[in-house]
């Protein structure tokens, strides 16, 4: 007996897939207006950037003329969201539709697609709509579905016990898959964002995070640290792990056996985090890397990263890439994203 699933999966045209999204970011906003406005920000990178949350403020300055007691506020805001199944809209097409954006009102335009525009699309895209002097806030953001899936994953993974936001994963990620509107896993890169731990990262080739935090599959992870991806590796291991000087390291879950030298690296990593104050050494999981590579994979938008970001690897290197670490950290060197 199939599960049930709340999208519709008989029929695969541009309308019904359209349907589909807006009806997941609808879910999303009744789940939590707070959780939809946090995904919008985390798929175009810009903190605080869209807002639909009602803003209350007292004692506000009333344009030099004396003060208002109490002031509630709702940001405007318009997403235009043009859907093709696997090609690229018509950009002159895809401008038209700006005409819809009103002046004052924070304007996001979503190409959503298996494929993404090249980025020299991108940046024509944006040079044309600079151009466009009364809509000149447009934001431009070239989206795969897989994406929209990603962005859910990071959203769940900071709420992991928001049962709704589960369901909604599940359910939007199955129709996504059965849809055929995934990338292949196997060429997915997961960059994660490194401040201070940089170093360590570094030195163990490896990443550390809550175990109470989920996590997609991949192959890859990348060290991101100003505004780019400086280390690539693959992934060799995911272990979730305790340590103590009584008991030692304490394996309770791993995704292929842990080795010896897996173990003394771990061991040590832990050891040497834990005396910088990280606090590592209960309730983590551990992503060792193997064949770790320097690279450049520079992020040329505004703004940081928000903790994770999905990358399709075969968006930039094409779908005959190679699977050798090194020749993809040096193929990566310098390509940029947005």
């Amino acid at each position: 007996m199939a599960t049930l699933n709340q999208f519709q999966q008989y029929s695969q045209g541009e309308n019904t897939i359209t349907n589909n999204v807006l009806l997941m970011f609808s879910l999303l906003y009744e789940i939590n207006p707070r959780y939809y406005e946090e995904y919008i920000n985390s798929l175009i990178d810009e903190n605080n950037f869209y807002k639909i949350i009602p803003l209350f403020n007292q004692q506000v300055n009333n344009l030099g003329n004396g003060f208002i007691d109490g002031h509630i506020s709702m940001p405007q805001s318009s997403i235009i969201i043009e859907t093709k199944i696997h090609g690229l809209e018509n950009i002159e097409k895809l401008l038209k539709y700006t005409q819809s954006f009103k002046e004052n009102e924070t304007k996001l335009l979503f190409h959503l697609s298996t494929a993404k525009y090249s980025s020299e699309q991108i940046q024509s895209i944006n040079h044309r709509l600079d151009k466009k002097l009364t809509k000149k806030d447009i934001k431009f953001y070239s989206l795969t579905y897989s994406n929209l899936v990603e962005q859910i994953k990071s959203l769940f993974q900071e709420y992991p016990y928001e049962s709704q936001l589960k369901r909604l994963l599940e359910h939007f990620e199955g129709y996504c898959d059965n849809m055929g509107l995934l990338n292949s896993k196997k060429h997915t890169l997961r960059a994660m964002a490194c401040g201070q731990s940089f170093d360590l990262n570094i030195k163990h080739k490896f990443y550390f995070d809550l175990a109470s935090r989920g996590y997609s599959h991949f192959n890859y992870l990348g060290i991101y640290k100003w505004k780019a991806v400086r280390f690539i590796g693959k992934v060799e291991n995911m272990i979730v792990a305790d340590w103590n000087e009584k008991d030692g390291l304490i394996i309770k879950q791993k995704t292929h056996e842990v080795t010896d030298e897996q173990k003394e690296r771990l061991t040590s990593a832990i050891i040497e985090s834990d005396k910088l104050g990280w606090g590592v050494s209960e309730g983590h999981r551990f992503f060792l890397l193997k064949d770790f590579n320097k690279t450049n994979f520079v992020k040329k938008s505004d703004g940081g990263i928000f903790r994770v970001r999905y990358f399709n690897l075969e968006d930039y290197l094409g779908k005959n890439m190679s699977s050798k670490v090194s020749e993809i950290a040096e193929l990566l060197m310098d390509k940029e994203w947005e």
